[in-house]
């Protein structure tokens, strides 16, 4: 069982925050900003696809924006991520990994979606974060290994490649 000291109890505490902050910037600005998570050279992986560096993370994720308009009743794409059994490991005063199981889900036109709702898909994830020189845990890291894929064609198309 893991046990925490004053320090370490602290950096597990602001990790699960940045973490929570992290799953609302998905589904209240589209993850517009989620690059602001990441180190410079930081690295987006789930599934088959793979964005390294704030440039490409943010591509991604104004793509992905740009599309739903096209693909979603009414443009509007309604969504939410629940990161649930959040596990913190830290290695040192300046790195950690944050081990969770992310359960997504979505549906389309305005809210409430009015429909029986699956997950879109359940992800087994971690985020290896460093504690960067202007005192900021940044993400090096995120690897989602997707466990359940639901029948959203959407993400199917966005993440998988298969």
């Amino acid at each position: 069982m893991p046990k925490f000291d004053p320090p370490s109890a602290a950096i597990a505490l602001e990790l699960q925050q940045t973490v929570s902050a992290f799953a609302y910037e998905i589904d209240t600005n589209n993850g517009l900003d989620l690059a602001d998570f990441y180190a410079e050279d930081g690295v987006f992986f789930v599934g088959d696809t793979q964005y390294k560096g704030h440039a490409a993370i943010r591509k991604f994720y104004a793509d992905r924006l740009e599309r739903i308009p096209g693909q979603h009743k009414d443009g509007i794409r309604v969504g939410t991520h629940t990161f649930l059994n959040l596990r913190t490991v830290i290695k040192d005063a300046q790195h950690a990994t944050v081990f969770f199981t992310n359960v997504s889900y979505a549906g389309e036109g305005h809210p409430p979606v009015r429909m029986t709702i699956t997950p879109a898909m359940i992800t087994a994830c971690h985020m290896d974060f460093q504690l960067e020189a202007d005192g900021v845990w940044r993400i090096t890291a995120f690897i989602g290994k997707p466990l359940f894929i639901g029948d959203d064609p959407f993400t199917r198309a966005q993440l998988l490649k298969n």
